[in-house]
């Protein structure tokens, strides 16, 4: 397993930022969409702390800044399994479940 640097964090937050949007206006369920709502807000707070840091940093191995994002991996690890009946989108559940690797080796040693 290679290290995950600062960069390769913010690109996998980003597609995954992006992601969570598309859900949340795509679904009509008003659970699902607090679900999406919340894991957005999850993400973008430590996002932000991301953005504090200088280009130089981005070659640096990523560790969690913010430590309440470290419950988005579980709730994307509940999430996991019901993908396609929460995502209703193709490629939007496609998008999700593809980052989701990604997403859990970044939390790997900190979830």
């Amino acid at each position: 397993m290679t290290t995950k640097t600062v960069a390769d964090a913010l690109h996998v937050f980003y597609e995954l930022n992006s992601t969570f949007a598309d859900a949340y206006w795509e679904t009509n369920n008003i659970d699902n969409k607090d679900l999406f709502f919340a894991m957005r807000s999850l993400l973008q707070e430590e996002l932000d702390e991301l953005h504090k840091l200088s280009m130089q940093d981005h070659i640096y191995p990523y560790e969690p800044i913010n430590p309440s994002v470290l419950q988005l991996s579980g709730k994307l690890k509940s999430l996991s399994p019901n993908i396609e009946s929460i995502v209703l989108r193709t490629q939007t559940a496609n998008n999700l479940s593809n980052l989701l690797p990604s997403v859990f080796e970044l939390f790997g040693s900190h979830a």
